[in-house]
């Protein structure tokens, strides 16, 4: 007879990874680098930098840092390295994942003092500072040069965050996401090193695209300081439309229909569902019918090529029940339309209390998704579902041309269950119809569970090398859009003071 098989016991756990935390010596060193100590380093009054618009339980910093220029950026990075102190840069705090959340407390870097903005109107590019936020960018280049920077999310968040995510918003059919409008980056390592990602040239074939690999890595690899964005000539004319379809999913079959025609000038395409427009509705003083809706915007130096467009997708609308349109050339009726589109969260959280008369303001749990459009119609309307089976609002904003749709779900704690298990749903319809578990609000903590079942675990595995490469002491961001392999004992006291 064969020997029994001997059982092993299992490897020791490794270590949990520890970091220090600044002490008034470190602070102190802070001060030496940063020129407007005084106003610059922060020890008391941290909360606000501790959370973002998630709904995620704040952690607040031991100190917040705000450097003024790249140099600077780098000495408290490599300051931070040296002690192993844990580092959470921080941009306008408008993110909706939790991925400015300081989980391990240390230093948060502000970037509100990277305030550069130098434009080149021959190479048609802008150096801007990553503390910009995105409306002052776009005021200064309409006033000064007639330019726009393309990407509009319907918040304002800063360069940073933008890039952060590669966070996009209503213009994608226009002009694209934040990362085909990124030419070149500048970057602070972990390790306090300052590297340009590429030079500012149309075209380089020269290495790995290492800008790429910054877009979308939530400070996880380094701090970026400086961005070298496209801009555009600013368009003349302007028309708005809202039209009226029977259902969502009519909704979104006109909309894969409309994206087959010739295009010019159509700049924007989103979606509302009939809950999203009574709560626009409630909120704004709107008075559009409580139906499937689509904002168009058209953009041209020619009114004439906007009237001929319009026409040609207006035809193609009728051919999926559309119910009623507005066409406006007018600017402040277009404004109007979209600073409504625009305030869709905050919309959401005095829906209920205005339209069901509940006495208090809901948060409101943010979620986003993307989906190949060939699969928007069924993916959207499953999702509209599967939320009235379980009695919760669920009002949808969607750049719906992007195959982009947002769930935002007005909740009091006590409901917080029923919601995440339909975001589980949610995620996992999406991946079933090959899309991506965010199109723009990026990882964070939010989706960090989520992510290995889009990508599998051999593409995550592919990322924690890269992660370890760059950041070998893990200061950067810590437990965010993943957490390590050997990181289990974190992971599970981390999620639970969540």
């Amino acid at each position: 007879t064969s020997e029994p098989m001997k059982k092993h016991p299992p490897p020791p756990c490794p270590p949990k990874r520890t970091y220090n935390q600044p002490t008034s010596k470190f602070i102190g060193l802070l001060e030496k680098i940063i020129s407007k100590p005084q106003e610059c380093v922060l020890t008391a009054g941290l909360t606000k930098y501790g959370k973002d618009r998630s709904i995620f339980s704040g952690c607040t910093p031991a100190v917040v840092v705000k450097p003024s220029s790249t140099v600077e950026v780098a000495e408290v990075v490599k300051l931070c390295s040296e002690h192993t102190i844990p580092i959470t840069t921080r941009g306008a705090g408008s993110g909706l994942e939790g991925g400015a959340i300081p989980l391990e407390k240390g230093v948060v870097l502000s970037t509100e003092n990277l305030r550069k903005i130098e434009v080149d109107p021959v190479n048609m590019y802008v150096d801007v500072g990553a503390g910009v936020y995105k409306n002052e960018l776009n005021k200064y280049l309409k006033k000064k040069y007639g330019l726009i920077f393309g990407p509009d999310p319907a918040s304002n968040p800063s360069l940073g965050g933008m890039v952060s995510t590669s966070g996009s918003g209503l213009s994608t059919i226009r002009y694209g996401t934040t990362r085909e409008n990124v030419i070149s980056l500048v970057v602070v390592t972990p390790q306090g090193k300052i590297v340009r990602t590429r030079q500012k040239v149309r075209k380089a074939s020269t290495g790995y695209e290492l800008t790429q690999l910054y877009i979308g890595a939530e400070g996880t690899l380094g701090v970026v300081t400086e961005i070298c964005a496209r801009v555009f000539p600013l368009q003349r004319k302007r028309a708005g439309v809202v039209s009226v379809l029977p259902s969502l999913r009519s909704a979104c079959e006109a909309v894969v229909s409309i994206l087959k025609l010739p295009r010019g000038s159509l700049a924007r395409c989103e979606l509302l569902n009939a809950e999203m427009i009574e709560a626009t509705n409630a909120c704004y003083g709107t008075t559009l019918d409580c139906d499937p809706t689509l904002f168009l915007e058209f953009q041209s130096n020619n009114i004439e090529v906007i009237r001929r467009e319009w026409e040609r997708i207006k035809q193609e609308l009728m051919k999926f029940g559309v119910r009623g349109t507005q066409y406006s050339e007018k600017e402040k009726e277009i404004d109007k339309i979209w600073g409504a589109r625009r305030g869709c969260y905050w919309s959401v959280v005095k829906y209920r209390k205005l339209t069901m008369n509940k006495k208090k303001i809901d948060k409101n749990y943010s979620t986003d998704v993307c989906v190949p459009v060939s699969h928007l119609a069924q993916c959207v309307a499953e999702t509209e579902e599967d939320f009235k089976k379980i009695n919760l609002p669920c009002l949808i904003c969607a750049h719906i041309a992007d195959g982009n749709f947002h769930c935002n779900v007005p909740y009091q704690d006590d409901e917080k269950g029923l919601f995440k298990d339909a975001e589980k749903r949610l995620i996992q319809r999406t991946v079933r119809f090959g899309g991506a578990v965010s199109g723009e609000h990026g990882v964070g903590i939010g989706k960090r569970d989520h992510i290995c079942l889009e990508h599998g675990e051999t593409h995550i595995n592919l990322q924690r090398s890269i992660k370890k490469a760059l950041d070998p002491k893990f200061i950067m961001n810590p437990h965010k859009i993943f957490v390590m392999d050997d990181d289990n004992e974190t992971k599970e006291s981390i999620q639970s003071s969540l």
